[in-house]
């Protein structure tokens, strides 16, 4: 599957990126180069479509990240080996020691770490931390300021600043990113996009419990999401299209006519059998959410909402309190989650975080109970009159 990329950065980095590219045979690469990394934001406004877009750093990714139109990009981070890098190419090409040396870096932590790790260093090099508002003449001023009198060198992470070093006399080194660690982060970008790229390939089917003939003369207005009719048995609709398909008719919402208020559900699965039987659950799935969405892991969700109920568990805690107790995998799933948050709880406790009412939680508590996965270790007095509410304790196997 040919991918096609777009790469922002300064002039060098797109260098190396050219250099690197015929190793990737089957990613085309279009490039974009800046003067300043703040003009990375310009060149995302005008971006066209692609694949993925990889920034030379968080700074040009920072200014372009509002004005994406895809959540498929990524960036070189200043990692521990960046500056590792340039420390010893300042070292060595140079000759100069540390305390000689101002450095302007994003994460002092990282620096602090390679520091810590040379017991030789007495004096640390002068650091100013830098965030992608920083004003770019006051990192110039902060190196600037300390030569020749303090440093010798200045090391800094932004090009611009660099330059501006070099052409009013000082001495300055930019930031070394070795081309291993661009590769790395070129590959992961790619791994997220092919990732992405097979998981809206997926089967997708949309079931609705209706087969009226607004529908049908909605769908074919919107050329049927990219996709079909299927044969259905009874009064029901369903279509078949892609994973990716479907998630954009959600996002423009033309999933059904405006005025539609029937049930919607909608299956996933890398099978189209898989995605069929994943919509008849979602359709079936007992919620006042009109569209249900089940996907390949047999997971529930609804649109704008981010909770998710699981209906295949695989912990195996939780796939034995289901076979002990006899409870919904979902329900055993969420009280494996509450009781990694609570060892002990009441009754009102859980009922607030299942969202159930008292009366199931109570069924729970005593299936529990009897279970012996579930114990009674005291008592916590109510605020208003009433009994006192009893507290439990979870009794799961290590």
């Amino acid at each position: 599957m040919s991918l096609h990329l777009a790469i922002v950065g300064s002039a060098d980095f797109v260098a190396t990126i050219t250099a690197l590219a015929p190793d990737y045979e089957d990613v085309r690469f279009a490039y974009y180069t800046y003067q300043h990394p703040h003009e990375a934001a310009t060149i995302a406004k005008q971006l066209g479509s692609f694949d993925g877009v990889f920034f030379s750093g968080s700074f040009p990714y920072s200014y372009a990240l509002p004005y994406l139109s895809t959540n498929m990009a990524h960036h070189v981070v200043q990692d521990e080996t960046v500056l590792l890098t340039t420390l010893l190419s300042a070292a060595l090409t140079r000759a100069v020691s540390l305390e000689h040396v101002s450095i302007d870096v994003i994460e002092p932590k990282r620096l602090a770490a390679i520091l810590s790790s040379l017991p030789a260093v007495t004096t640390p090099p002068r650091l100013m931390k830098i965030h992608p508002d920083v004003d770019f003449q006051d990192v110039f001023a902060f190196h600037a300021d300390l030569q020749p009198a303090q440093t010798n060198l200045a090391l800094t992470s932004i090009e611009r600043v660099h330059r501006q070093l070099q052409e009013q006399g000082y001495e300055s080194q930019l930031m070394i990113e070795p081309p291993s660690t661009i590769r790395y982060h070129l590959e992961q970008l790619i791994q997220r996009v092919r990732q992405l790229l097979a998981d809206n390939a997926q089967f997708s089917i949309i079931l609705y419990d209706t087969d009226s003939e607004a529908l049908r003369d909605h769908l074919a207005t919107v050329h049927y999401i990219g996709g079909h009719l299927e044969t259905t048995d009874g009064p029901s609709t369903a279509l078949l299209t892609t994973k990716g398909e479907t998630i954009s008719a959600l996002e423009e919402n033309t999933l059904a006519p405006a005025s539609f208020d029937s049930s919607i559900g909608i299956g996933y699965g890398t099978q189209y059998q898989q995605a069929y039987e994943h919509a008849q659950i979602a359709l079936s799935a007992a919620t006042d959410e009109r569209v249900r969405i089940v996907d390949d892991s047999k997971r529930l969700s609804f649109p704008k909402r981010a909770d998710v109920i699981s209906y295949r568990v695989t912990e195996e805690v939780a796939f034995d309190i289901v076979k002990q107790v006899g409870i919904s995998p979902a329900n055993a799933g969420k009280i494996i989650r509450f009781s990694k948050r609570k060892l002990e709880f009441t009754a009102k406790e859980l009922t607030d975080y299942l969202n159930v009412s008292r009366r199931t939680t109570e069924r729970l508590i005593k299936k529990l109970h009897d279970a012996q996965l579930v114990r009674v270790i005291g008592e916590e007095m109510s605020y208003a009159q009433g009994r006192p509410r009893a507290v439990y304790k979870f009794n799961f196997p290590a």
